[in-house]
């Protein structure tokens, strides 16, 4: 594999990309719309100096592991204090946006795609989840409102995991539906569904809690070296995702709150997980990404229709800022704040990660005409999004700066 061209031109690209990043950023140029775009360049679109010898399965641990990572980096960020002081926000995000979201892409994707109401919803499904990381150059910017980034960051971090179980559910009704003498145990679902967030919960909680504890002991007592508390963060990570998911939970919330719950007082502990953890984890999301427009995009131009572009058009706009905006009625907070919240939603990584679950599930084929459109409309969304999101950050940074 390393001695392969696509080794060689991921390493010279991040090599690149790292010695302008700070030029990069502040003209507006985001690291996954640079890597998006070589993908393409590079790839069969272009250049068609490089294809990529790696299967399904090989795509979807490597977004696994980096989604896990990202989400669990994020949330050791927060303050859990915050959760307290402006929980109203992303409970309303959540609780009332995600599933009007939902609601509002199946809706709109029944009469523009011939494919039935469970293939409509599946669409909505997975083009939900938003992924903060595609905005991040100015979420890490302090002159933004706090309130805002916990908003995004907690959203972004726990509507992956909420959003799967539904997937399922609805990919099994699609199953039932093709096969139909399959009947589906809707008390089964029920349970499966609690089933994921109750793991999902214990497994991340007590994994941040003691990992944090332990890290921080061995740290203090001189046990643990600095490079071994850098590593921490991914191995803690991967415990919470793989210990919930075979547990039967569900690995994206317990990662998320693994990170929540990581209990250290020992600053330069956390410090050192959030420099490794941010490392891999922007090395694991820039190879994402460059994949993504290298093995991903090829795949969707031929089958790409004018309906592809109204419902990714619509997914970005209408369908995410809408259910936001409702959900934030009565929330005190200014219009230009909520817009903010309703315009940063972009879809990235879980996407992906979704649209690869769901071929390797249902056994997509590019010969079905409704198959096809459906990876196509998904795969444009995200590109859209890369760079729609990417560009406009400058511009909606106004609309949150605090203004005390």
């Amino acid at each position: 594999m390393l001695a392969e061209p696509l080794a060689l031109l991921i390493a010279a690209a991040v090599f690149a990309y790292a010695l302008f990043s700070r030029v990069t950023e502040q003209a507006a140029l985001t690291a996954p719309m640079m890597f998006t775009a070589l993908g393409i360049l590079l790839g069969p679109v272009w250049l068609d100096w490089v294809t990529a010898e790696i299967d399904g399965k090989g795509l979807m641990v490597l977004a696994e592991f980096t989604l896990a990572l990202i989400l669990f980096v994020d949330a050791s960020q927060i303050e859990r204090a915050h959760l307290v002081k402006f929980e109203v926000l992303p409970i309303r995000l959540l609780a009332i946006g995600l599933p009007l979201t939902m609601a509002a892409g199946t809706l709109l994707a029944y009469p523009l795609f011939s494919a039935g109401w469970l293939m409509a919803a599946l669409l909505a499904i997975m083009l939900t989840p938003t992924d903060a990381a595609l905005a991040q150059s100015i979420f890490n910017k302090k002159d933004i409102d706090e309130s805002l980034r916990h908003s995004i960051t907690v959203e972004s971090g726990l509507n992956d995991g909420i959003a799967l179980p539904v997937l399922l559910f609805v990919m099994a009704l699609l199953t039932a539906d093709i096969d139909s003498g399959t009947d589906i145990n809707h008390l089964h679902w029920l349970l499966f569904i609690g089933k994921q967030f109750v793991i999902g919960v214990v497994c991340g909680m007590v994994t941040g809690r003691i990992g944090g504890r332990l890290t921080e002991t061995a740290a203090r007592r001189q046990w643990m070296t600095a490079s071994f508390q850098r590593l921490s963060a991914p191995a803690l990570a991967l415990l919470a995702y793989s210990g919930a998911e075979v547990l039967g939970g569900n690995g994206f919330i317990a990662v998320f709150l693994a990170g929540l719950f990581l209990q250290s007082h020992h600053t330069l502990v956390l410090q050192r997980l959030k420099e490794f953890g941010e490392a891999e984890g922007q090395l694991l999301s820039l190879t994402m990404f460059f994949l993504f427009g290298l093995v991903f995009v090829p795949d969707a131009l031929p089958h790409l229709t004018l309906n592809s572009w109204i419902y990714a058009l619509l997914s970005l706009t209408i369908i995410r800022m809408i259910p936001v905006l409702i959900s934030l009625t009565g929330s005190g907070l200014p219009f230009r704040a909520q817009m903010f919240l309703a315009w940063f939603g972009p879809r990235g990584i879980a996407s992906i990660l979704y649209l690869l679950l769901v071929s390797e599930q249902l056994g997509f084929s590019h010969n079905n005409p409704a198959h096809a459109e459906l990876f196509a409309t998904t795969v444009l969304t995200v590109l859209l999004s890369i760079f729609i999101h990417g560009m406009s950050a400058r511009f909606f940074k106004r609309l949150s700066v605090n203004r005390d």
